[in-house]
């Protein structure tokens, strides 16, 4: 058979054949000219061509996610919010925090025929639900932002003390109209203080503290500290109102300055604090697959294991001192250090109280609530060292709902 070559023509038959773009080259060959075209793949779905998106080497987040919700680590906004998180921590926790005065109030008059231990469940009630509660609002926080869960959980709180407000005061008035009015009290305490603003509390820190993470990354320890220092200073600022008021004025208008003042820290939280992150990365469920992850489930059981709340002015210092040192060293470094400390005040200095020296009694309670206050302050921002920014509110109220069961 006669061998073909580029100068002789091709038949009839074989020009008629479709030919493939390879023949259009001057390198193409005589398998090229004689193959058939290859038809598309035709199928009623079309296929997905798009490459998986490229992981993050660090955390295993997909990178395009990790630069979106990257924090700008700064600004007048990010530290609006910061402000705005202080405020509302300031009426919340600060107000937990003041509930000894409170306690003693209602042992006195309101409750005065049942135990201190009982009455210490109606606080008790108002902190873990302050927790728990987080397991649910995180995700929604990540779904739906700041602004509507941040309102309602103001007005929650807010109904709560305003409830309080109306509340008889003379306890033997409430004994008088039968043997059920003390259980009544209590109940009514327990709704209002630890059930409504137990509820709103929630709600509020929760938005409060996780927006943070929308705004700083590099800067979110200080900017924690920043926050966390309301507690202390909520805790110091309350006590003295009310031990000015309640004597003077008495319980009712004593709860309507309180809620005055509440009310203009949570209008003041409500207006500066902004979130950056757009919401509707999840279906704003409970999801405990965090737990998963070894690192988060340990984190957990550290803050679970060392939250202890006071409210002293070293624990003031602390929080705001370990959360600034916490973005230069690392922040699990720092949560190491502070936790050796307290351990080393505990024997250096606790061992050796005796009723001839007292001034180390108060040496201790200040260097103490240093090292523990780095906890309240250290605990989230760990926890958002495990996630990114859009899904910090899930970590932080999964993590701490856990928490609060300590």
């Amino acid at each position: 058979m006669e061998r073909r070559t580029p100068n002789h023509p091709l038949p009839k038959d074989d020009m008629t054949r479709p030919r493939p773009l390879s023949t259009f080259s001057s390198t193409s060959t005589e398998a090229d000219i004689l193959a058939p075209a290859a038809l598309p793949k035709i199928g009623p779905f079309p296929f997905n061509t798009n490459p998986e998106p490229a992981v993050h080497h660090e955390n295993g987040f997909p990178k395009n996610e990790v630069m979106m919700d990257l924090p700008p680590e700064g600004g007048m906004q990010a530290w609006l919010t910061v402000a705005g998180s202080f405020c509302i921590t300031t009426a919340v926790y600060g107000l937990s925090n003041s509930v000894g005065v409170i306690q003693s109030y209602w042992a006195q008059y309101h409750l005065s025929s049942f135990a201190v231990q009982d009455i210490a469940w109606i606080s008790g009630a108002n902190i873990f639900l302050c927790l728990f509660l987080g397991v649910q609002v995180g995700p929604w926080f990540d779904k739906f932002g700041p602004r509507w869960l941040l309102m309602t959980g103001s007005l929650v709180y807010l109904s709560g003390l305003v409830g309080l407000g109306f509340l008889p005061e003379d306890s033997g008035a409430n004994v008088r109209q039968g043997l059920r009015a003390p259980r009544t009290m209590y109940s009514l305490l327990m709704l209002l203080w630890g059930v409504v603003m137990g509820s709103g509390a929630a709600l509020c820190c929760t938005v409060a503290l996780s927006v943070l993470a929308h705004w700083f990354e590099k800067k979110r320890g200080l900017a924690a500290g920043i926050v966390f220092v309301s507690s202390s200073v909520g805790g110091a600022v309350f006590p003295l109102v009310l031990r000015t008021t309640l004597p003077k004025m008495g319980w009712a208008w004593s709860m309507r300055i309180l809620t005055l003042i509440v009310a203009s820290l949570l209008s003041l939280g409500n207006i500066l604090i902004k979130g950056r992150i757009k919401g509707q990365r999840g279906s704003g469920a409970i999801n405990f697959k965090c737990f998963r992850d070894a690192s988060f489930l340990w984190t957990t059981v550290g803050c679970f294991s060392e939250c202890l709340v006071d409210a002293d002015v070293g624990s003031g210092f602390g929080r705001l001192a370990a959360g600034a040192i916490s973005d230069k060293i690392g922040r699990f470094n720092t949560m190491m250090l502070t936790t050796v400390f307290s351990i080393v005040t505990t024997f250096a200095v606790w061992m050796l109280v005796e009723v001839h020296r007292m001034w180390l009694l108060y040496l201790f309670a200040t260097l103490f609530g240093f090292g523990t206050g780095s906890v309240i302050s250290i605990g989230p921002v760990c926890v958002g060292q495990l996630t990114v920014p859009s899904k910090f509110g899930q970590y932080y109220g999964t993590s701490y709902s856990v928490v609060s069961f300590s």
